[in-house]
């Protein structure tokens, strides 16, 4: 005898769908950049990679910005950009990296509260 319950997909549809090749390295973060490579073909993707270079095309963004402008989980476009950025579609590059703060002004602030 079998539950009532309808057994769910390991896999959901929409990445079901997308039928991306995921690297075994994803060296994709949050913070990472993602825009689209020069001569890219839209057309020839998946809707969800279709969607993802539409929305690049008015400049880069960070894997975290996509995933809300398209309304989709982070752990989804992370692989969605991993797989796309494998097949040469998507260019990444790490964010810049801002210099640290200026110490003699954290000094001033930190006696100035011990001060109050």
């Amino acid at each position: 005898m079998t539950s009532g319950r309808q057994r769910r997909r390991v896999v959901p549809d929409f990445m079901a769908a997308a039928k991306l090749a995921v690297p075994e390295q994803i060296n994709v973060e949050r913070t990472t950049l993602v825009s689209v490579a020069p001569e890219v073909v839209p057309d020839a993707l998946d809707p969800p990679g279709v969607h993802l270079v539409n929305l690049l095309k008015e400049g880069p963004l960070s894997v975290y910005e996509c995933a809300a402008h398209l309304g989709l989980p982070y752990c989804v476009v992370r692989l969605l950009v991993a797989g796309l950025a494998a097949s040469g579609t998507l260019l990444t590059r790490d964010p810049p990296r801002a210099d640290g703060p200026d110490l003699e002004i954290l000094e001033l602030v930190l006696s100035g509260l011990r001060a109050l």
